[in-house]
């Protein structure tokens, strides 16, 4: 359960039937080099079917560095730097707005999270109340209300039992409240329960970490307050669920009365708990994870409540760092970006205070960057773009020999019901919200409860298909399968992954393969089992689901033998939808590329034809540089597989093949009953 970021030009579509707008918008010159390409990244050196990735990328690979302040380098963290610094420019305009304005509480926001010479002077002083309220915990109903309470006031969400608002999977109709696992401050349960050494030497930074910011707010004993806090995340970790088991929709769908939460999960105040946090009244119930209920109940019950008061008292603390002063920043940042990240240095305050602000109130900064940066014609064209993907997909679904009739025809039904967005949700109604200047914990915790009361506020009405759960600018792309949509934002519309006066082929292989992927989502290993009203259920011919779940696990065993270190590989279960968005976006792409050429031969640039140009794009955008530790944690707990090997599925498609004459015996050769075929 999730209780989860310009112009496009006619350069995309001249070889179509553009308007006379994308003609002009064609005359310009790219980013890239002369037609999109960034061919000085390349290493000529390198056979392209030895290692295609670094004949693209080689020379990149060699001379980029990471920033201090990152854990990786990507073009996608490149365009999330570029709309940073707009939106520090938006932040700071907004200021000035009209008093009560959404506009001008976004800038006091903002200012409020600069203010560092207020937060070091009131230390942990905001924290008080919270603090003192955890003190006091002496009963079971105590303890199950103030982890109600934790999670209306964080951001993030602060129990052990996340809650909030549900679309019914199996009846896409209506909300349902909705309870799922969570709880740990450490990114995986492996990271507990693995004696992998870097996990021991993790846990051993994180129990030190734990010791000094109990110091740090004045707690007595903090070595011991440390190690019970550990042991009780060490034991929730042993009832979680794991990634891969977790990623089956339908084991998320349980249905509990109020009655069964005390039958299968006995032992905490379940009633206080669901009254407290906003579920009073409520009847049925979406549980996730109902083994992690149950774990956590028992721990409830088992544990000291003195083991409870410390664990509350650093999850809340954890969550005031980002208000909190100097020191407190700073310790977080020395665990939790340099042990897990590697990052090098803590971001400036400026950056820390934006992506605060994003976490609030990012939705209404989405539409101030929506006014500046976007343009309604931008949106046309990337729509026009998202069409020609979306006939391809059709054709795909047509031509697929392993799909019978009444498959192919419910398939092409789900793809007509679903709708790709461009840009950004509706605009929300801040106008209950109250910001104060120079408050920034205050305001954290108003922002919390707001939108948990607008989460809350779903029950009973009409399900609205008008949600993201991005913003307009973000660097990303998403699709839901209940609400049958694919979001594309316009922060990511920049080049490498859009440029409006690049060759089609570039830009076909960059924002075609993204949305592509994002369309596919509707119908990967886990998006296949929806039908087109968005329910949970089966709709395929068993035959048909049968062979469309071989080739899925056919691409899943190809990545399981992918290794980035030498004691880790790829998860091929854990990235498997994620690898098949990959693998079919990127051939609805080079389908709508060669539509697009309406039976022209494609022109040769740069030396290069154009398949060369496609498949040269696709592994331009996943050129990356990542450290150590934050590769190992993408590993244990992304389903997304890293840059190198999700560009790594050109080795599937046959074209590519030709493109490059790549031969047996060569490093990337893949014989073809090895391609896979999914889409």
């Amino acid at each position: 359960m999730s209780v989860s970021r310009r112009a496009f030009g006619a350069g995309l579509l001249a070889a179509s039937a553009a308007g006379p707008a994308l003609a002009q918008a064609a005359k310009g010159k790219p980013r890239y080099g002369d037609f999109g390409l960034d061919l000085a990244a390349m290493d000529r050196s390198v056979v392209p079917g030895e290692d295609f990735y670094r004949y693209v990328n080689g020379t990149w690979l060699k001379t980029a560095q990471i920033p201090a302040d990152m854990s990786r380098w990507h073009p996608y963290d490149e365009l999330t730097e570029i709309n940073r610094q707009r939106v520090k420019g938006l932040l700071e305009k907004a200021a000035g707005a009209p008093a009560g304005s959404t506009e001008r509480k976004i800038g006091d926001y903002y200012a409020a999270q600069l203010d560092i010479a207020g937060r070091d002077r009131d230390g942990f002083g905001p924290l008080k109340p919270q603090l003192d309220r955890i003190a006091a915990i002496n009963s079971p109903a105590l303890l199950a209300q103030s982890m109600a309470i934790l999670n209306r006031e964080v951001l993030e969400g602060g129990s052990p039992v996340n809650t909030g608002v549900s679309v019914d999977m199996k009846d896409p109709t209506r909300y349902l409240p909705a309870l799922g696992q969570g709880g740990l401050n450490l990114p995986d349960r492996d990271y507990y329960l693995t004696d992998r050494s870097n996990y021991v030497a993790t846990r051993a930074a994180y129990s030190a970490h734990l010791a000094r910011v109990f110091s740090l707010a004045g707690q007595s004993e903090p070595e011991k307050r440390a190690a019970r806090v550990l042991a009780l995340e060490t034991r929730l970790a042993r009832g979680l669920r794991s990634a891969v088991d977790n990623r089956q929709a339908e084991k998320r769908y349980n249905l509990w009365s109020r009655d069964d939460f005390e039958a299968k999960a006995p032992g905490f105040d379940w009633g206080a708990f669901l009254d407290t946090v906003g579920f009073k009244g409520q009847t049925t119930f979406l549980v996730g994870q109902p083994e992690a209920m149950a774990s956590v109940a028992a721990a409830a019950h088992e544990a000291p409540l003195a083991d409870w008061q410390d664990y509350l008292t650093y999850r809340t603390i954890r969550s005031f760092g980002g208000c909190g002063s100097t020191a407190l920043v700073e310790e977080n940042f020395g665990f939790y970006g340099k042990v897990l990240s590697g990052q090098q240095e803590l971001a400036v305050p400026w950056k820390r205070a934006s992506q605060a602000t994003d976490n609030a109130v990012g939705a209404a900064v989405g539409h101030l960057y929506m006014a500046v940066y976007f343009s309604p014609e931008t949106k046309a064209r990337a729509q026009e773009v998202a069409d020609n993907i979306r006939a391809a997909m059709g054709r795909r679904i047509r031509a697929a020999t392993w799909m019978s009739a009444p498959t192919k025809a419910r398939a092409l039904n789900k793809l007509k019901t679903t709708v790709i967005e461009i840009g950004a949700e509706k605009p929300r109604d801040y106008s209950k919200l109250i910001v104060g200047h120079g408050v920034a914990w205050a305001n954290s915790m108003r922002a919390a409860e707001f939108e948990y009361d607008r989460d809350l506020a779903k029950l009973g009405q009409p399900l609205d298909r008008g949600e993201w759960g991005m913003f307009g600018h973000t660097v990303n792309g998403s699709s839901n399968q209940v609400l049958r949509k694919v979001m594309i934002p316009a922060g990511i519309l920049q080049p490498p992954v859009f440029d409006a006066f690049a060759d089609p082929a570039v830009n076909y292989a960059a924002v075609g393969r993204l949305m592509g992927h994002e369309l596919s989502h509707q119908f990967d290993d886990q998006g296949a089992k929806f039908d087109e009203a968005g329910a949970l259920k089966d709709w395929w011919q068993p035959e048909d689901y049968a062979r469309f779940k071989a080739s899925s696990e056919a691409l899943a065993g190809q990545y399981d033998k992918y290794q980035p270190l030498p004691d880790m590989h790829i998860d091929g279960h854990l990235t498997l939808g994620e690898n098949i968005g990959d693998l079919a976006g990127l051939n609805l792409a080079y389908d709508a590329y060669h539509a697009s050429l309406k039976g022209k031969p494609a022109p040769v640039l740069g030396g290069f034809t154009g398949d060369q140009r496609f498949f040269m794009s696709f592994n331009q955008v996943y050129r990356t540089l990542q450290r150590e530790q934050n590769l190992r944690r993408q590993l244990a707990t992304d389903p997304h597989s890293p840059s190198q090997w999700r560009a790594a599925e050109v080795r599937n498609l046959d074209a590519w093949y030709a493109a490059f004459d790549v031969k047996p015996g060569m490093g990337n050769y893949f014989a073809p009953n090895e391609r896979v075929k999914v889409w």
